[in-house]
Formats: C-alpha cells, sequence, structure tokens
C-alpha cells in the first residue's frame, strides 16, 4: 500500500507511542468505547495528534533546515544533509532522519491529521466531560490540523484538505487544493480554534496551543499567502488580511497578554587581540527569550516537548568543545554575519565608523547574542579562546567543525562544554513570539502603503512596528533614508527578519515566499579568511572568503517541494508539483 494511503487509512490509534510530557496514558488494546467515552482516555488518544511535530533544533534532525538556507553551512558525513543541500528533494524522503521530509518527519503528520479528525468524529461519544474539556479538546483538533496543513503549504504548496477519517471503501482520487485554498481551509480551522481555545493553560499544560497561537498561525498563514511566490497578481487584499490577523494579535498582546522580553542591564564578550583581553559590552536579555526560564512573556507557542530538551547546543558545537553526542559543528554564514547592522543602526557598508578590519566592535547586540567570533574568550572554566582561523581547534577543516570562520551562540548557554560539567538548560523551541509578529505587521503593512502605513483602527505604523522589536535590544530606529518608499523599506524588514530570527526556522521559507532563495546571493555561502597580522586591530588580517564556502543548489522547482513519489502517483488527480 501506497505511503499516503497508509497514513489516511491506517488505524494507528491502538499502538503505543511516546507519552505527551510523559503523562499521556497508552490506550493499547483499548476497546473504541472506553476511548471515546471516558474523558482521560479520550485526551490520551488525542494527544498522540501532537507527534509530528518538528523540532527545528533537533540534534537528531539530519535535514537542519538553517543549513539548507544562507544562515549558514554543515560538512555533513551523513548522506542526508549533502543529499538536500544540492537539491535532490526527492531523495531526501528515503534517506535517513530526514525530518523536514520524509515519513518520520513532516511529510509523516498525515498520520496525527487522521487522529485528529477521528477525535473530531467522536467527540459526542464523551460522558464525562466539562463543557470546557470539550472545548479545549475540539480547538486542540482544530488548531493541530491547521498546523500541520500550514506545514505542508510552506513546502508543497496546496493539498486536498482532509476534515474525515477514511476508510478502505473510500473514493481516495482527491484533487490538491490550490495554495490559497489551502490557506483560507487553515485560517478557517484556526477561527474555530481561536474561539475555544483557552488565554492560557496551567504549568503542566503548557506548550498546549492557546487562542494567541491560533491567531499568530492565522496571521502567518495569511502573510505566506500574501508572499509574492504566492501571490504573483500582488492582490493587495491578502496583505490587508496578514496585516489584520497580526494586529488583532498585538492587540491581545498589548493589553497584557504577550510582551517583549526586555534587556534590564548589560552583558559582556572579552576577546584576545595584539594588545592584550578587550571587552564588548552589549544589551542583555535576548537570550533569555530561549532559555534558562520555563517560560517567558514572549512566547506565543512553542513545541510542547521543549521542556525535554537541553541537547540542542550539540547543534551548534564543535568536536574541540564538546563532550560527545550528536556534533554537527553549524557554521554561520558571512552572508547572515554582515547583515548584523552597527550599533549606529547602519549597514555596514553605510556606517563611516565601522572598521572591516575591526569587524566585531560596535555591532548591534544581537550579533553577540547570536555568533562566536574569531579569538572570542570562551566563557567556561577553560580560559580558551576561540581557535576560528583556518587550522584552529575549532576549524580543522574537517566535517563539523566551523567552516566559515563563525560559530552560533543564539541556543549554546554558556559554560556548557566538555570542561565544565555544567548541564545545559532547558532551550524554548519556539515557533511563534511576539517580535515576529511585528514584523509580519511591518512587512504586511508596508506592502499596503509604505513604511508610515497603519492599517484602520491600528496605532502602530509599518516602521513602528520594527522599531519596537528593535528597541528591546537597545538599537536605534531604522535611518530615515530607508523610509522613503515601500522598496526601500522592504528590504530593511527582510534584514530585520533575518537578525531577529536568525536560526529559528524562519529563514529558509521566508526566502522561499519571497521569491528570494534561488537567486545566488542566497546560494553561495561564504565565511571569512583570516591571516596573521600583528599591526591589525585583531592581530588578523581579515577577508571574505574569494570562493563560497558552499553553493546552495536552489532553482525553480525548489519553491515547490515535490511530493514523494510513491505517493504522487497514486491517483492521476494527486498532481505532482511542477519540475520533478
Amino acid at each position: 500500500m501506497k505511503r499516503l494511503l497508509f497514513f489516511l487509512i491506517a488505524l494507528p490509534f491502538f499502538t503505543s507511542c511516546e507519552d505527551y510530557l510523559d503523562r499521556v496514558q497508552d490506550s493499547a488494546g483499548m476497546q473504541e468505547d472506553e476511548v471515546f467515552t471516558d474523558y482521560n482516555n479520550f485526551r490520551s488518544f488525542q494527544d498522540r495528534m501532537y507527534q509530528d511535530l518538528l523540532h527545528y533544533l533537533s540534534p537528531g534532525d539530519y535535514s537542519y533546515i538553517a543549513a539548507v538556507s544562507d544562515e549558514g553551512y554543515m560538512s555533513s558525513d551523513w548522506e542526508t544533509l549533502p543529499v538536500i543541500q544540492n537539491g535532490d528533494y526527492l531523495r531526501a524522503y528515503n534517506t535517513a532522519q530526514a525530518l523536514q521530509f520524509n515519513a518520520d518527519g513532516v511529510w509523516g503528520s498525515w498520520a496525527s491529521i487522521r487522529i485528529l479528525n477521528i477525535s473530531l468524529e467522536n467527540l459526542d461519544m464523551l460522558e464525562n466531560a466539562s463543557q470546557a474539556q470539550i472545548d479545549q479538546l475540539k480547538g486542540q483538533a482544530h488548531f493541530m490540523r491547521a498546523w500541520y496543513y500550514y506545514e505542508f503549504l510552506k513546502r508543497q504548496g496546496g493539498m486536498p484538505y482532509i476534515t474525515r477519517s477514511f476508510s478502505a471503501s473510500d473514493n481516495f482520487a482527491l484533487p490538491r487544493d490550490s495554495y490559497h485554498e489551502t490557506a483560507m481551509n487553515i485560517v478557517a480551522d484556526l477561527d474555530t480554534a481561536a474561539t475555544l481555545l483557552p488565554t492560557r493553560w496551567d504549568e503542566a499544560n503548557l506548550g498546549r496551543p492557546t487562542q494567541g497561537a491560533a491567531m499568530a498561525l492565522k496571521a502567518s498563514t495569511l502573510l505566506f499567502d500574501a508572499s509574492p511566490n504566492n501571490n504573483p497578481g500582488n492582490d493587495v487584499s491578502r496583505w490587508e488580511a496578514a496585516a489584520e490577523a497580526s494586529w488583532d494579535l498585538i492587540e491581545v498582546a498589548d493589553a497584557g497578554r504577550y510582551s517583549l522580553v526586555p534587556s534590564n542591564g548589560t552583558d559582556e564578550v572579552r576577546y584576545l587581540t595584539p594588545e592584550g583581553e578587550q571587552s564588548i559590552q552589549f544589551a542583555s536579555g535576548f537570550d533569555s527569550i530561549f532559555m534558562y526560564q520555563p517560560t517567558n512573556s514572549e512566547i506565543i507557542w512553542e513545541n510542547y516537548q521543549a521542556s525535554r530538551y537541553t541537547d540542542t547546543w550539540n547543534v551548534f558545537s564543535v568536536p574541540s568543545l564538546a563532550p560527545g553526542g550528536v556534533i554537527q559543528g553549524f557554521s554561520p554564514s558571512a552572508n547572515i554575519v554582515d547583515m548584523f547592522e552597527t550599533e549606529n543602526g547602519l549597514p555596514i557598508s553605510e556606517d563611516p565608523d565601522y572598521d572591516p578590519q575591526n569587524p566585531y566592535v560596535g555591532r548591534d547586540p544581537r550579533f553577540y547574542h547570536s555568533i562566536i567570533f574569531n579569538q572570542e574568550r570562551w566563557t567556561s572554566q577553560t580560559g580558551n579562546y576561540m581557535e576560528l582561523f583556518e587550522g584552529g581547534e575549532e576549524r580543522t577543516g574537517q566535517p563539523h567543525y566551523s567552516f566559515t570562520g563563525y560559530l552560533a551562540r543564539k541556543f549554546w548557554a554558556r559554560n556548557i562544554d566538555q570542561w565544565s560539567g555544567a548541564t545545559a538548560p532547558n532551550t524554548h523551541v519556539i515557533y511563534f513570539r511576539l517580535a515576529d509578529i511585528l514584523l509580519q505587521y511591518a512587512e504586511a503593512a508596508n506592502e499596503i502603503g509604505g513604511p508610515n502605513y497603519s492599517i484602520p483602527g491600528a496605532n502602530l505604523s509599518a516602521v513602528d512596528a520594527v522599531n519596537r522589536v528593535r528597541a528591546r535590544v537597545n538599537m536605534p530606529g531604522v535611518a530615515s533614508q530607508y523610509l522613503g518608499d515601500t522598496d526601500a523599506f522592504r528590504e530593511r524588514i527582510k534584514n530585520e527578519r533575518a537578525v531577529e530570527l536568525y536560526l529559528e526556522g524562519k529563514r529558509y521559507f521566508d526566502l522561499k515566499r519571497w521569491g528570494d532563495a534561488s537567486d545566488l546571493e542566497h546560494r553561495a555561502i561564504y565565511g571569512v579568511e583570516f591571516s596573521e597580522d600583528p599591526s591589525q586591530p585583531t592581530g588578523f588580517s581579515i577577508n571574505r572568503t574569494s570562493e563560497p564556502v558552499f553553493t546552495l543548489t536552489f532553482g525553480e522547482r525548489h519553491y515547490r517541494w515535490p511530493i514523494p513519489l510513491e505517493d504522487a502517483t497514486i491517483f492521476p488527480e494527486f498532481n505532482q508539483n511542477p519540475g520533478w
């Protein structure tokens, strides 16, 4: 039986699987009436619809999404990632642990869609549940159906929107809906979910979707639907819908539900120069969005298993620093590093105060929270300095070491290495946070009326929304020379998303929806070269590599991922995407 058919008609709900937050009872061996009449059994069954949530920081995902965009590079000795970096997406469905692709990852979530559809069909059987409990069950099912279709939408495009369970006798010859039709079906599910889900869950249920999560997913779906690659006619009404949905959630936030995690002090990074160790002070707090705290005011929705993950830092580590585990050695690209502005609020190419031979001084505070640079003091008990020059301890030319002259700091807590013995803090694998929604609003409002445009009823312009995000890390507002028209400000919004949301699973899909992913500037991954020169401020002459470290394969056909061949050939109605 073909894979998709199996997902649609198999009976997966009486087999064992990992418990939801270690608290879900196994329903194996139960009769149907036992499962669906009792609230606890029903919830245990339904909670298995969360099993296919993608953990985009997982060290076990060998299709790591940041390494198939211009965010950075991994040189892997596993088959999977090179297959994807070289554009062979069809083959990726059949390689090991390609969680972005195969039946163990996103494409396998058809099984979860079946589970939630069965749940919705059997809600009337519940005998011992309150109305609030029924609403929560129903709201979660509508939300998760929308979520999995959103995951398909971003990758393969429109899909048949299946809202019931199937039996073997049903007609499976379903045509694919258009991109826009699928987006509207997602929105309809989310409108229903938002009326049923609570605004908060108690601590024992953190990670379940809330009303705010439904609003965030709706806003993001509408933004994708409005974006150039999915809206070639530039239907302004789609931008208006996206802006309104984002503004609705910003209003909820401003009423007290969500807020940006503030910077309440300064942090410090130290690095070695010919003159001795130097210090840079910068705004603190940004890293607390992702680590250290059980939750925070900025998170709108995160992976429900996030509280159990403390090994995400292994993705970013190198063997010289890590005690073992699944080490992948992610190397941030010079492309992205150069997008971090100066502390004056200007691109490095336009700030006369910027010195390319002293490039780590006076940068956007998010640079220091996100990037580890050459000769930076490693803040453990060792006193080591990062050797990211060619042939250094962290840049040996071997797989799992840096290939660009940078390492990633963002999800890597200080003092986590092979010497300190410290336990990594829990990491938030965030799908939506308030800064993202503010930038979504800014993008949509700018496309409607330019940088100073506010949608009717809103008290926030496009540039106001961006500046709110920047102000959190004490960055000045967007410089006036970029506020003259929609085109100029669009480029600053793109830059802001690249910097603010770095490594959060957004960049690859942003480039796709903008139609930018096939441009050489986003496929050619550059690093930096160092030549010892004591006359220079850092002790090295620093230059971008003359040739790319790697060039990704991404053509027009990659904007819509293929359907796995064994599924695309089941029925003529289930069309393969162009070029595959």
